[in-house]
């Protein structure tokens, strides 16, 4: 009998699925990556607004009741208004005045020199915001 040539041997085909998957995870991580770092970025601009109003509110009702713990709510709350050259030259003046009361067991009374500056910066702060 005659052979039959019909059948043709099997071709191989290139499989390129693990290509394809290597390049849909960078580009799900490339994407993950841009959508963090704008909320990232959005969440931070937002803060620093936010944050330094309620620090500056904070600020605010320092209570001078005690100086020692005023001194250091003081000192805390204002390191952290002091963002631009201005406020951060009062605050170093303010600050030595405020280093009396931070150290000592007992102290009377805040002296008037000390409110003024904390007035001055508080209004400073005020302005900027």
């Amino acid at each position: 009998m005659n052979k039959l040539h019909d059948i043709k041997p099997l071709i191989t085909i290139t499989d390129y699925s693990m290509f394809l998957l290597i390049v849909t995870i960078l580009i799900g991580l490339i994407l993950a990556f841009i959508l963090f770092k704008k909320g990232y970025n959005y969440a931070i601009s937002h803060c620093k607004i936010d944050c330094e109003k309620y620090f500056f509110i904070q600020y605010s009702k320092v209570d001078w009741g005690n100086p020692k713990k005023a001194a250091y709510d003081a000192t805390y709350y204002g390191i952290r208004l002091a963002r631009d050259k201005r406020r951060r030259e009062i605050f170093k003046q303010l600050r030595v005045r405020l280093d009396r009361y931070k150290y000592k067991q007992n102290y009377a009374e805040v002296d008037r020199d000390t409110l003024n500056y904390y007035n001055l910066y508080k209004q400073v702060c005020d302005e900027s915001i």
